[in-house]
């Protein structure tokens, strides 16, 4: 009869872990590979990205303001061919110095900076256009700096069903205040609105004169 022989009894040789050691070369290789891997996608990404940084604008910009580096950001987006020569990219140069530029119309935030959206600051032409403003038709706190777009309706003497028109887009106001007359017999104010004076068509001017202008804050 055999006797059993617990750990450590003669005879017996107990079993070792082997712990496999950073030097082993198949350790090694699967690093070398999957940082291999990853290089290679990385590379493969940035090959892929076609889109164009070009400049847009952080916020709102109003006809006749100084551009300033604030207002600006780059932006990377895809145009289609035909379009991508009509915005500036952020290594093109700008045609005057930015402090003698001025933008030409109104953008929203996060639009790109269009060539005819800047002009320099001896070039641009405002007018001053005058609207009258019925009772309710502007918001009650109105001030000389908000943003408006001007829209023209049906007057109180006019058939009903008439659509309205939006004549102007993201001007500024001067002036608000002049209590007078509207054509309908209620109460109005003169709002003096800062204007481009390539948009002061007289189509403009009649439309804002005989209809029902009414104004919207949008800054």
């Amino acid at each position: 009869m055999t006797n059993w022989r617990g750990p450590g009894s003669p005879g017996r040789t107990t079993p070792r872990l082997h712990i496999r050691r950073w030097r082993d070369p198949r350790l090694v290789l699967g690093v070398l590979l999957v940082l291999g891997a990853t290089v290679m996608g990385a590379r493969l990404a940035a090959a892929g990205d076609d889109r164009v940084e070009y400049w847009a604008v952080g916020s709102s910009a109003t006809p006749g303001d100084a551009v300033s580096p604030d207002d600006l950001r780059p932006a990377k987006v895809r145009l289609p061919e035909a379009a991508a020569g009509n915005y500036i990219r952020t290594d093109q140069e700008f045609d005057a110095p930015l402090e003698d530029l001025v933008w030409a119309h109104p953008l929203t935030s996060g639009s790109l900076v269009g060539r005819d959206a800047l002009v320099s600051r001896s070039t641009a032409r405002h007018g001053e256009l005058p609207l009258s403003v019925a009772q309710g038709a502007a918001p009650s706190d109105l001030a000389r700096g908000d943003v408006v777009d001007v829209w023209v309706g049906p007057g109180p003497g006019d058939e009903p069903g008439g659509q309205a028109v939006r004549v102007l887009q993201g001007v500024r106001v001067l002036g608000a205040g002049g209590e007078s007359v509207a054509a309908g017999g209620s109460l109005a104010q003169t709002v003096m609105v800062d204007v481009d004076a390539s948009v002061l068509g007289p189509d403009v001017i009649s439309t804002v004169a005989t209809g029902h202008v009414t104004l919207v804050r949008i800054g």
